[in-house]
């Protein structure tokens, strides 16, 4: 028994060491790698906005990566990527982001998404109040290219960071509150702060 024990520290302090020797090589990868990135020159033709840094999407897939839920389309390469605090109901009435992401062109899309009954509804006109009945600002949602989906994804990304008293979607009916739920709330300006984080872009 004794032996078994000895083999069995020997063992774990050998993978600690490992563990300690993978963990500094993957520290000193993303740093060579970011120091790269800022000096590269972009010959991609590609906006600087949407280019996927190596650091960034390393980051990513290995610290970030466990809170979305992901969808392959491996005929176009992409990869969406959705903060698993957003309700998976697509029948219920919202607004969601997720992150695409294209391996091919080395690019990252932040997707505003409308759901349930704004689906329907586009494009999706949005209100923001500071208070009981001050507007302050207002957002119409519609499909269109990614600098279209960056804007408004900016757009309610500083609305929320600024945590207006509530934010509002007509539809047919009348005006429905949207991000009720500060799970959603977060999950927004996470993802945003990884697309961000993916593109170096701030």
């Amino acid at each position: 028994m004794k032996k078994s024990a000895a083999n069995t520290d020997q063992m774990t302090q050998e993978m600690y060491r490992l563990l300690k020797i993978f963990g500094s090589i993957s520290i000193g990868l993303v740093l060579l790698l970011s120091f790269f990135n800022e000096y590269r020159a972009d010959n991609s033709g590609e906006e600087a906005e949407f280019t996927v840094s190596d650091a960034g999407l390393i980051y990513f897939k290995n610290i970030r990566k466990i809170d979305y839920r992901t969808a392959h389309l491996p005929e176009a390469m992409i990869e969406r990527y959705t903060h698993e605090d957003f309700d998976p109901d697509s029948t219920k009435s919202g607004i969601q982001l997720d992150l695409i992401v294209q391996k091919n062109n080395r690019t990252a899309v932040p997707f505003v998404l409308s759901k349930g009954k704004l689906a329907t509804n586009a494009p999706v006109l949005l209100r923001a109040h500071q208070g009981l009945k001050t507007i302050a600002d207002s957002l119409r949602i519609h499909s269109g290219d990614r600098q279209t989906h960056l804007k408004a994804a900016k757009k309610l990304y500083q609305w929320l960071l600024a945590d207006m008293a509530s934010i509002e979607a007509k539809t047919e009916k009348g005006w429905i509150p949207v991000f009720e739920d500060p799970k959603a709330r977060k999950a927004f300006i996470q993802t945003f702060k990884d697309y961000e984080k993916i593109t170096s872009s701030k």
